[in-house]
């Protein structure tokens, strides 16, 4: 079968012949005529015609003098910037591995995108309670605090209402104290470990079929419930040992505006004072690490 013609049922038929013709071309050696990509496609010729057409006036494939066609520069720009945006990630992927192996436990970066909280950066031989990158869970509180605490006061009570009233002064506290101290730390209560490592196992295994995508999300919307209690500041610095789950941390692009989250994830149910200080110390230098260079790249 041709590169391309495949079709899932639930797609816009207009839009799969546009993206059939453009890996037609980009799978066939020379240029073809529209004649010969209708007839591959099993296209209307008519229809085949006026895609090429609308694709030759983008720059996305050019028409040769012998009225075939080939792809056009205009695909390009969209490679290069596909290429410069793997960079990008790959950059991330980077101080995320670093971040990780100088704490030694898992670490994530995510972004708020509209009513969900991204996962950007994962790593992956660490646990990270069954997150990979891409993945999206629900952008309920707490979810994302690090960057809301940093948004207008209209989003950050948005945010706030997405829970009941009973735990709405405790995240108006959480906001605080990342807008004071620049992070925030979190304890799972014990009784909800094992049902975090379940559900946890359960999201690896739907990460490998693609046909469960919208039952593994029901899966990472449980995970993200499972919330726990978060420290104050002076909490975290008593001198005692302390059940660590998460601490989280905003990663700023240049503006006043978190643009990311940072956390690692201890899991750990005796935590020094001295090892959540370097722990704090590692997450912060790895946040203003990332922050410089999103500052200077623009693209990421």
């Amino acid at each position: 079968m041709p590169a391309g013609k495949t079709r899932t049922p639930e797609s816009s038929p207009p839009t799969q012949r546009v993206i059939s013709i453009v890996e037609l071309l980009a799978a066939h050696q020379g240029s073809l005529t529209a004649a010969e990509i209708a007839d591959a496609l099993d296209l209307n010729r008519s229809t085949a015609g006026a895609i090429l057409s609308a694709l030759a006036e983008r720059g996305w494939v050019h028409r040769l003098p012998d009225l075939s066609y080939e792809l056009g520069p205009g695909l390009a720009v969209i490679g290069r910037r596909a290429i410069e945006s793997q960079d990008d990630r790959a950059w991330l992927n980077q101080e995320l591995e670093r971040l990780a192996d100088r704490v030694d436990c898992g670490a994530a970066l995510s972004a708020v995108s509209g009513e969900h909280l991204e996962f950007l950066a994962v790593t992956r031989d660490r646990y990270t309670i069954g997150i990979e990158p891409g993945a999206r869970i629900p952008l309920l509180a707490p979810a994302g605090a690090a960057i809301i605490a940093h948004a207008s006061p209209a989003r950050q009570q948005d945010w706030l209402d997405t829970r009941g009233p009973e735990r709405r002064d405790e995240y108006r506290s959480v906001l605080s104290t990342l807008r004071t101290t620049g992070h925030c730390a979190w304890r799972l209560d014990p009784d909800s470990l094992p049902n975090v490592r379940v559900l946890s196992e359960v999201a690896n295994h739907l990460a490998d079929q693609p046909a469960s995508t919208e039952l593994r999300g029901r899966v990472l919307a449980q995970l993200a419930a499972i919330a726990g209690s978060a420290y104050t500041d002076a909490e975290l610095d008593h001198d005692g040992v302390l059940a660590v789950s998460y601490i989280s941390a905003p990663v700023f692009g240049g503006g006043p505006h978190a643009v990311m989250e940072l956390q690692i994830g201890p899991l750990r149910d005796a935590v020094t004072r001295a090892e959540r200080r370097r722990y704090l110390t590692e997450l912060s230098t790895a946040a203003r690490a990332i922050g410089d260079g999103i500052a200077s790249r623009p693209r990421v």
